[in-house]
């Protein structure tokens, strides 16, 4: 029986519990920010400890997800990870795998809009773990620049996670982008595979949380050596909605 990975409709009736339940995580995870502000000197420190402490609130928020507002998640396929550094090539339906793949996934580093390092704390954050910015509106150049980072990541020895086909968009699922095709070639390494159904639980363009699980399906990585062609072919025919 094939499985679906779509998610739920972000068109669910946001009824009067789910908004209270909403309200409370939100509250409840601020709350539960001010302690860690008190390791603020800690963005100065290596990447470990900062790794370290981002993934002790990262726990922290999937628990009041869990317990507030009835968010589980669930990772099938674990055992098709590499062991050695890879491209994780992920559906992308909400800001809940930007935010939970660092705790999830092992060591990756992502893309993100070059404004986000501008964000206080927040920016310090993505800056000390690594992350690459990225100014979308940009040239050739500078495209191109992000992507021999991206490689220079890998073949440093961490994992580097993109979102090939757009951010967040239902409708053309399946659809990937030629950079994905690029990195592949330049790093030589396996690419793997991710079907998700985040946004039936945190839908994009709302606040609310939807209880629910959100499955993460890891698929058999892609191994290197292949034509781009045949790799993009590959990658988009394991990332259609339909995927078995």
């Amino acid at each position: 029986m094939k499985r679906v990975f779509w998610g739920m409709s972000s068109s669910q009736t946001a009824t009067l519990g789910i908004q209270l339940r909403s309200t409370g995580f939100y509250v409840l995870s601020v709350l539960c920010f001010l302690p860690f502000l008190l390791c603020f000197p800690v963005l100065w420190m290596p990447r470990r400890f900062l790794v370290g402490l981002g993934c002790r609130y990262l726990r922290l928020q999937m628990w009041l997800l869990r317990f507030v507002c009835g968010v589980r998640h669930e990772i099938l396929g674990r055992e098709n990870l590499p062991a050695a550094p890879f491209l994780i090539a992920s559906q992308h339906e909400s800001s809940w795998e930007t935010l939970f793949f660092q705790e999830l996934l092992p060591d990756p580093v992502m893309f993100a809009k070059k404004e986000v390092f501008g964000y206080p704390i927040v920016g310090m954050v993505a800056q000390g773990v690594g992350h690459i910015p990225v100014d979308r509106g940009g040239s050739v150049d500078g495209m191109r620049e992000a992507l021999d980072k991206g490689v220079a990541v890998v073949r440093g020895g961490r994992n580097l996670l993109i979102f090939p086909a757009g951010t967040r968009r239902r409708h053309d699922k399946g659809r990937i982008q030629s950079g994905i095709g690029v990195l592949y070639a330049k790093a030589q390494v396996p690419v793997v595979p991710i079907l998700l159904n985040s946004g039936g639980c945190w839908p994009s363009g709302t606040l609310l949380k939807y209880p629910g699980t959100i499955t993460v399906r890891v698929l058999p990585p892609i191994p290197p050596g292949l034509d781009r062609q045949s790799f993009l072919t590959r990658l988009s025919e394991d990332m259609a909605p339909d995927h078995p």
